[in-house]
């Protein structure tokens, strides 16, 4: 009982408590971001800051909206802002031919005992079967024999 008094009555467990009372209470309110390009938007103060004449505090402000790191964070948000984390592809070239009959590969890693087995398999195109391509040599296929 004594354990549990102390464990209780200790400040650490107090402050996490709040924090995450607070984390708790953050994430039910479901935060929406302001805007959604907020880079472009210093992309703009920027040139306006750079075309007209500035005192003191606009040339700071210019300063510190012109660092690499501000720029990342603001591009960051950007991302974030716009759910784009899906990696953008390139397109498919016109004469792409739709028909064209090329085989997928899979990479797959096989690991037993934290040694990766070092061999390559792929699937035989008439039967549809698993097989062997090759076989690494010192890999553990290779020592299994």
């Amino acid at each position: 009982m004594g354990f549990l008094r102390d464990v209780f009555s200790e400040k650490s467990l107090s402050y996490l408590m709040k924090i995450h009372e607070k984390l708790h209470n953050y994430e039910r309110q479901s935060p929406t971001p302001v805007l959604h390009s907020a880079a472009g938007l210093v992309e703009d103060v920027i040139e306006e800051l750079q075309t007209a004449p500035v005192n003191n505090e606009e040339k700071e402000l210019l300063q510190l909206l012109s660092t690499p790191h501000l720029r990342a964070m603001l591009v960051v948000h950007d991302t974030v802002a716009q759910k784009n984390f899906d990696p953008a592809l390139p397109p498919l070239p016109d004469n792409f031919d739709d028909d064209f009959d090329e085989e997928s590969v899979k990479i797959v890693r096989l690991v037993k005992n934290k040694e990766p087995l070092g061999a390559t398999i792929r699937r035989d195109e008439h039967t549809g079967a698993v097989i062997v391509a090759r076989i690494m040599r010192g890999g553990a296929a290779d020592r299994s024999g």
